[in-house]
Parts: structure tokens; C-alpha cells; sequence
């Protein structure tokens, strides 16, 4: 096995009317010489009873949640059809951190410690963060029950078999992000997080308004993210 994995491709889930997130997601990645293929399918204009019987239980999801959910559904198809190992998927509004090249190259250098199939979540989803009790100086992944937001993974072949297996057999019924950590549970992929975390959520800093949530000001978001930031990251760890 390579003891340095490389990654083969970036995936950005993107609506095709989303021009000013692409060109945000792309200024992000060339500050590191890096761009990413564009998923565009499925944007919630596309969907058909079809295909919304065929991927989705009844219940409460939005148009825009489902068509979310797709666009991952069809980066991981892409991922399994090409056989790659190391895939990175960011959604849209994705901010990186200054130590992003590091943090992706450690995250990759060390997946191979960890049992596969597996997902690396890179980013800092849900402010969820290691115990600071249980990291070890060197160490960038530490193995989680469970999943960080979906805004900034990597994954292989191996781990998005599994999650397309699983919904093919049982169907979405919850947004991606929740439902793909009921999927890895389920299925025995090792769920890792990078420490410390390189991605942020732009919606989440109030840089673009969300579309999958109840909307609230800008300035709002961008502070309640600050402050659940803070209360995780720092008071959390004054205990654990």
C-alpha cells in the first residue's frame, strides 16, 4: 500500500445558478493551486416523481435538501465508477483555512493507520471537535462516532460503495449529513477527524445565506456560529 496516499480528484457540489459560490469555491481552492469538478446535476429543478420515489422515503425533506443529497449521491457515483481511493467532496461555500495543504496532506499520510472502508471529514462541521484529552502530539486524525457536517470529506471507492448499497436498499429519509452518519454506522466505515480541522462553512460565517435551513440574518448566523464555536472548541475542552 502507498504510505502516501495522493488524492486523485475534488468534487464541488454546486447549482448550476450558484455562480457566485463556484467562483468563490474556486478562487478558494487556487490559493493552493488546486480546482475541483463540478457536480451540477440533480439541482432541485430537475427532479422528477421518478427519481424522488427511486432515492427518497416520503417525509419532510425539501426540494433543496433533496437535491443536495443527489449531488452527493452522484459525486460518489463518480468515485466508485473511476476507482478512486482518495476523493475530496466540498460543497459550495467552503472556506479554507491557511493550513489546508498541510492538514489534507497529514489527513492523507495517516488514513492508512485506520481501518477501511473509511470517510475523513476535514472540516468543522457542527463545531464538533477531539477531546482534547485524547490527541497526542503528531496525530491529525482521531477515529469519532460519529460524522462531521457534509461540506468537506474524503473518501474512496470503498466507504461510497457502501454508502450507494445502503441507500439503493433503504432510501434517504434525512438530510445528507445526518443521514450519511446513520449509513456509516451502519455499514462499519470508520468515521475519522482531521484535528485540528482546515474547512469552515461559509453559510455558517455569513458569507452566503443558506438554502437548506430557516433563513436568518447574516450577521446573526455568523455570530451564533462564533459563539458554539468558541463554547465547543475552548470551554469544552477546559473538562474533556
Amino acid at each position: 500500500m502507498d504510505p502516501t496516499p495522493q488524492l486523485e480528484r475534488i468534487y464541488l457540489i454546486n447549482v448550476r445558478s450558484f455562480t457566485d459560490r463556484l467562483a468563490h469555491a474556486g478562487a478558494e481552492l487556487a490559493r493552493f493551486g488546486l480546482s475541483a469538478e463540478p457536480v451540477h446535476e440533480w439541482d432541485a429543478t430537475d427532479l422528477t416523481a421518478e427519481i424522488e420515489s427511486r432515492f427518497f422515503n416520503p417525509g419532510e425533506l425539501s426540494p433543496g435538501q433533496k437535491s443536495c443529497a443527489l449531488k452527493h449521491v452522484t459525486a460518489l457515483q463518480r468515485i466508485v465508477a473511476r476507482g478512486e481511493r482518495h476523493a475530496l467532496v466540498l460543497e459550495d461555500d467552503v472556506v479554507l483555512a491557511d493550513g489546508f495543504a498541510e492538514g489534507l496532506a497529514a489527513a492523507l499520510a495517516e488514513s492508512s493507520r485506520h481501518p477501511q472502508p473509511q470517510v475523513i471529514f476535514i472540516g468543522c462541521g457542527g463545531n464538533f471537535y477531539t477531546p482534547r484529552s485524547l490527541r497526542k502530539p503528531g496525530q491529525r486524525l482521531y477515529p469519532a462516532s460519529r460524522g462531521r457536517f457534509a461540506d468537506s470529506y474524503v473518501i474512496g471507492h470503498d466507504a461510497a460503495h457502501l454508502r450507494l448499497d445502503w441507500i439503493a436498499q433503504h432510501r434517504i429519509s434525512l438530510p445528507i449529513d445526518n443521514q450519511f452518519e446513520v449509513i456509516d454506522r451502519e455499514t462499519g466505515i470508520t468515521m475519522l477527524w482531521l484535528e485540528a480541522p482546515v474547512v469552515e462553512q461559509g453559510s455558517k460565517l455569513g458569507l452566503f445565506t443558506t438554502t437548506l435551513e430557516a433563513a436568518k440574518p447574516d450577521w446573526l448566523q455568523r455570530v451564533l456560529f462564533k459563539l458554539e464555536k468558541f463554547r465547543r472548541k475552548y470551554v469544552y475542552q477546559l473538562w474533556r
